[in-house]
């Protein structure tokens, strides 16, 4: 007979059916949220005010890497070592998220491919726009409700402030954080950053946040009387955050939802009487601010990026020139930097490659980047699986943003975010609820953070 060490009966090892009814994995999930705090609230113009050189020159690769994918890649590493079969959980996760294994995969090849092919190249941005997005994947597919609960509640909390703050800073002129470019302050951009950093970032978040309150019929963590007052709050900071594609997008759908109510109301379905007296009530009361707003001139800026967008929608268009000059070498293994940096600089790009998907075909060619999108595309539909249906429209929303952006060709936060936003907000815990981290001793570490 082998002698067996229990605690309270249990194995420190194993945690039996008793303690799976408690569907938090203590300190993994602790990280989680933190993380989750940490990418939502530390934009890259936050860690430069707080001296971390994350997007300027000098410094380390470790400073390179924003402390939310360190979070996230302790938790997931915690995951796996409190599990007492590590190599069977690592393997049944990768098959359970399957998407975000090819992602990874992808993203070691690019960083491979780039680190001694492309010299002039930065391969760091990989980590935080692509690598970061499979982590959070993977920890969220053995979340339960709880985790997913807590992180949801943090992420309308947070929404609600930064849509806040891009109301106070397009008012005011006020910065949290400085508006920085290149080293220099854009003192002239009358665009928020709030939180979230970059207005275009901004703008996706606050835009997939805004999709999610219009389509999605339950939205975990967030009572039904503040849904609409949120969406209401959302699409009044848009304006001053800046981002006219995702504005543009959030008011199509919100007009397609509202016409589909409306066809549903004349073919007699039932509707909340008070919701229709607050509709008739709030919505006269609604246009009369609006043009109020509009007469003290609080949207000229805005507007005035439709009218005169200083040849942005151009620069999109002239973006394709740079294919012209593409020999059957550069099609396949991408243009050298100096020569796409040459050639960016005569086309009169000032800013930059504002296409994901082409910034992608002209750095790295075509045989990585095929790799690279095939990646992406699986990463889609892992987060599509876990959302369901509802996860349709937003994740349309950010492809749309992506393909009009620099986005994930450069470092960004455009599929990390909106991924903690959808899995955390929409997705459903499967059946199998009970976290995967059979260790007694991790579980309990933040155990007093249970309901």
């Amino acid at each position: 007979m082998t002698a067996r060490w229990t605690i309270d009966g249990q194995s420190p090892v194993y945690v039996g059916p008793r303690a799976l009814r408690y569907p938090w994995r203590g300190v993994v999930d602790l990280l989680l949220v933190l993380a989750v705090v940490a990418l939502m609230s530390l934009s890259d113009y936050a860690l430069e005010f707080f001296g971390i050189p994350y997007n300027s020159l000098g410094g380390s690769i470790i400073s390179k890497i924003h402390p939310a994918t360190y979070l996230l890649a302790v938790a997931l590493g915690l995951a796996v070592i409190g599990n007492p079969n590590p190599v069977v959980y690592v393997l049944g996760l990768l098959g359970r998220c399957l998407g975000s294994a090819l992602l990874l995969v992808a993203s070691i090849l690019m960083w491979v491919f780039i680190a001694r092919n492309k010299p002039g190249y930065s391969a760091s941005f990989l980590i935080d726009t692509l690598i970061a997005a499979s982590l959070i994947v993977m920890l969220f597919a053995d979340a339960g409700n709880k985790a997913r609960l807590i992180v949801a509640r943090l992420v309308h909390c947070i929404m609600v402030v930064n849509c806040m703050l891009s109301i106070v800073e397009g008012l005011t002129g006020w910065r949290l954080f400085p508006f920085v470019l290149g080293g220099h302050e854009q003192t002239w951009e009358y665009r928020a950053t709030a939180l979230l950093g970059h207005p275009l970032i901004g703008g996706l978040v606050t835009g997939v946040y805004a999709v999610i309150l219009l389509t999605v019929h339950e939205v975990r963590g967030l009572g039904e009387r503040w849904r609409w007052p949120i969406l209401l709050l959302c699409m009044a900071a848009m304006p001053f955050i800046g981002s006219r594609t995702a504005f543009v997008i959030v008011v199509v759908t919100a007009a397609a939802v509202a016409g589909l109510r409306v066809l549903r109301f004349l073919r007699g379905e039932p509707i909340d009487t008070r919701k229709l007296l607050a509709l008739l009530v709030l919505a006269p009361l609604g246009v009369v601010v609006l043009a109020i707003l509009f007469q003290q001139g609080l949207f000229d800026n805005f507007i005035g990026r439709f009218l005169n967008d200083n040849n942005s929608a151009q620069t999109r268009f002239r973006l394709y020139d740079l294919f012209d000059n593409l020999n059957m070498y550069d099609l396949f293994v991408g243009q050298s930097f100096v020569v796409l940096d040459t050639n960016v600089r005569l086309n009169g790009l000032s800013e930059g490659i504002e296409n994901s998907w082409a910034g992608h075909l002209l750095r790295y060619g075509v045989v990585m980047s095929v790799v690279l999108w095939c990646g992406v595309a699986a990463w889609f539909g892992d987060v599509l699986r876990a959302a369901g249906r509802a996860g349709i429209l937003p994740l349309v929303f950010v492809f749309l943003v992506i393909s009009t952006t620099t986005g994930i060709s450069a470092k960004s936060s455009m599929l990390t975010i909106p991924a903690v936003l959808i899995l955390s907000l929409v997705a459903r815990v499967p059946q199998e609820e009970a976290a995967r981290v059979d260790n007694a001793l991790l579980s309990r570490i933040g155990s007093r953070f249970r309901a």
